[in-house]
């Protein structure tokens, strides 16, 4: 397969010189010079006469391949040179001094082109010297293709788009060289040809590799079917149970988070906190302490009737998110205790310090901008635990909520200690 693809699967495509597409010579008139040339046919060859005159500061003569239509208003469909490696010229270069010969491609793309101005369009471009006389075959590797800099910088063509660029080429120029003096150029083209592979040696290469791989591994289950049928079904029985019991143990997980979660805004819910909160005995976690604030919303309820209960959902979901992105630590717990109503579980904290996360958690709620304009407030109790049931430490947190609505609500109040 290596072979076949080094003497053959080749993609080629060939510009001939008395074929359909439009050739031009053109010289440096349109610049201000005084350069002239011709092109006509002889024996299957175009020939392009050119004298250069040094009127103008950089003379050229060359000839002009039109590969699409750019007519204003019609799409431009130029030719895709990327899948080709490589182009190769028949030509003959006569000239009186030792100059150069350039090759344009010229792509069109709308992020840097622009129809009226012929300038717009990428110079893809590359200038060898040639051995005058000679007829051998030039063949030149597309991928030492270079844009112009002063292409560059005088369209202001972004970093993205300065690489070579062959995907829409709509015009292909031969042109004379750097390097030039006054005199007579000719330059005979018998034909253009671009070649490049089908399948590149790389994606041969990945697929000899991956067919080696294929058979290797139907080679392997053969030979595994045919002397270990019995011990593969043991392991297979084996792997199965395994993988059963995996799926029923992340499933016994899965549904033990869910039960604890709330299903509106993901925090945890009564049960999942009272979880956290109590030891697996029955008693209360008082090794660090353990302090709380109540939160309300405030007047949640005439949310729900002026703007309805999508409204009010998307707001107790962004609710918690604000309250889980503001706390102070990854050990501070929130929980939606029912409704519009929040318990924030401040392990290893006093009641002073709650106070001031609080605050700061109260003044961003009031400031923060909700959906459809909504001005919105809470009210928050908070409280230290003492030696009391966890019952009665909710209670003094509720009843210092009930004083922070009954004194204006938009404000904080701390539970007095039993």
């Amino acid at each position: 397969m290596l072979i076949l693809h080094k003497v053959a699967l080749d993609r080629i495509f060939i510009i001939e010189m008395d074929g359909d597409i439009p050739i031009l010579a053109l010289d440096d008139k349109s610049a201000g010079g005084s350069s002239s040339a011709i092109t006509f046919m002889d024996g299957g060859r175009r020939i392009l006469q050119c004298e250069l005159s040094a009127s103008y500061q950089y003379p050229f003569c060359e000839l002009n391949f039109q590969l699409a239509d750019l007519s204003q208003g019609q799409p431009v469909k130029g030719g895709d040179f990327s899948k080709y490696d490589r182009v190769g010229l028949w030509l003959r270069y006569t000239a009186p001094v030792d100059a150069g010969i350039r090759l344009h491609l010229r792509n069109f793309n709308p992020d840097y082109s622009d129809l009226a101005d012929e300038n717009s369009l990428k110079f893809n471009s590359i200038e060898w010297f040639a051995v005058q006389g000679s007829t051998q075959p030039i063949w030149i590797p597309l991928d030492n293709m270079q844009v112009s800099t002063w292409w560059l910088s005088e369209n202001k063509v972004s970093l993205k788009n300065s690489g070579p660029e062959l995907t829409n080429i709509t015009t292909l120029e031969l042109s004379t060289g750097t390097m030039v003096v006054e005199g007579k150029y000719e330059l005979e083209v018998e034909k253009i040809e671009f070649r490049g592979k089908f399948i590149s040696k790389e994606q041969l290469y990945l697929i000899l590799v991956s067919m080696w791989m294929m058979f290797a591994f139907v080679r392997l289950v053969y030979s595994s079917i045919k002397f270990n049928k019995t011990l593969r079904f043991f392991k297979f029985r084996e792997q199965e149970l395994t993988t059963i019991n995996h799926l029923l143990d992340n499933k016994s997980r899965e549904l033990q988070d869910r039960v604890g979660r709330d299903v509106l805004t993901g925090v945890l819910n009564r049960q999942g906190l009272q979880a956290i909160i109590f030891n697996q005995d029955g008693s209360i976690n008082r090794t660090k302490g353990l302090s709380i604030a109540f939160i309300d919303i405030d007047y949640f309820k005439q949310v729900n009737d002026n703007f309805g209960h999508k409204v009010g959902d998307d707001i107790l979901i962004e609710f918690a998110r604000l309250i889980e992105d503001n706390t102070r630590h990854s050990t501070e717990i929130l929980a939606r205790w029912g409704g519009e109503e929040f318990i924030l579980a401040c392990p290893n904290s006093n009641l002073h310090e709650v106070e001031l996360l609080a605050e700061k958690i109260r003044a961003i709620i009031a400031s923060h901008r909700w959906p459809q304009g909504i001005k919105l407030t809470c009210s928050m109790g908070v409280a230290q635990m003492s030696e009391e049931t966890f019952e009665d430490f909710i209670q003094r947190a509720d009843l210092a909520l009930y004083q922070a609505k009954k004194r204006g609500r938009n404000r904080i109040v701390s539970a007095v200690k039993n």
